[in-house]
């Protein structure tokens, strides 16, 4: 059975030892570039604002944030990945090297550029996002290196977080051998969805799928849903994909946790104060809870310590990351605000 309730003593435990754990990420990795303005005019060569750039910024993104959130955290990170051999591929590798995590996984490709989503915005508000990339399965050279990386580093690190964001590295046969191999060795798999690739997931220890996916997981339109159908909907996710646990983010309704064993469900409900942007949000949830279940936190305390980071970070601008101080302090907040009943 799950814990019901959440205590002070274990969350400063789980937190505190962060900084003892691995985890390798294996996904699309890019960079986020944003391009900060004001608009003053509109064109008079078609109706469209004039973006007037004061400031331009570039941040991890894809699956290298959640490694960014790994390393913010205090875990040791490890990435396996793909990126273009151009001047942003080696962008990408100096700001990896920056949060400590190691590139020996990151192979620089010829067949493809590094992925660039670049965001222009006014104050605020975003006017238009730019993409550069290639979308394609890794080549039989690209699935050489990188299931090459994953033989070497997987021994060492204690969980897996799968990052698909339907760029290519998340493809058969690739990802199926890698969660064979990574049941084989007895490490905790989590699954941070893309809705093409469902049928790729099965029999890994936990999805992270946010509520538009989930309906996608079934092949179901997509629609508000009451409480009692967000219950129904998990447990047939469950089911479908075989799985020991389920995580469904809800936006501003939180989450819902679901445990095939025993049939446990329970709903956790948003703590974020203010919400600016949900950018990278899903890849805070997913990089907490992994952190915390290798520190031995039952899939309760890991939903409720994913809740609050995600909570922090969804009242910055653009992706964001949270360090274990302030995820601390806003558990412990929270606990001591319902000291005599369950969380």
């Amino acid at each position: 059975m799950l814990k019901t309730t959440v205590s002070i003593d274990r969350i400063k435990a789980i937190v505190s030892g962060f900084k003892k754990r691995s985890i390798l990420v294996v996904g699309d990795c890019m960079i986020d570039k944003y391009i900060w303005g004001e608009v003053r005019r509109i064109s008079p060569e078609a109706p469209v604002p004039v973006v007037q750039a004061e400031s331009q910024s570039e941040r991890l993104g894809g699956a290298a944030n959640v490694v960014q959130n790994l390393s913010a955290l205090g875990v040791s990170p490890y990435l396996i990945s793909l990126c273009g051999k151009d001047a942003d591929g080696e962008l990408l590798i100096a700001m990896l090297q920056k949060t400590g995590c190691s590139t020996v996984g990151l192979f620089q490709s010829e067949n493809r550029p590094t992925t660039i989503k670049t965001r222009i915005l006014a104050g605020h508000q975003q006017i238009v996002r730019v993409d550069r990339e290639i979308i394609a399965d890794m080549n039989k050279m690209e699935y050489a290196r990188l299931w090459k990386s994953a033989g070497e580093i997987l021994p060492s690190v204690q969980a897996v977080i799968i990052s698909d964001y339907a760029k290519g590295v998340i493809s058969q046969p690739f990802v199926g051998n890698l969660i064979k191999k990574c049941k084989l060795l007895g490490k905790f798999v989590a699954i941070d969805p893309k809705e093409r690739h469902f049928n790729l997931y099965r029999g890994v220890s936990i999805m992270t799928p946010n509520l538009k996916e989930a309906h996608i997981a079934l092949g179901v339109p997509y629609r508000h849903c009451s409480d009692e159908e967000i219950k129904a909907l998990g447990w047939k996710i469950i089911n479908k994909y075989r799985l020991p646990f389920l995580l469904i983010t809800l936006s501003e309704r939180g989450m819902a946790l679901f445990q095939r064993e025993g049939t446990v469900f329970t709903h956790l409900p948003t703590v974020a104060q203010k919400v600016f942007d949900v950018t990278g949000a899903g890849d805070t949830v997913i990089s907490a809870y992994c952190a915390a279940i290798t520190n031995r936190a039952s899939p309760l305390e890991a939903a409720f310590i994913s809740n609050h980071a995600a909570g922090l970070t969804v009242a910055e601008l653009g992706t964001a990351s949270v360090g274990p101080d302030a995820l601390l302090k806003a558990c412990i907040e929270q606990i001591m605000s319902r000291p005599r009943k369950a969380i």
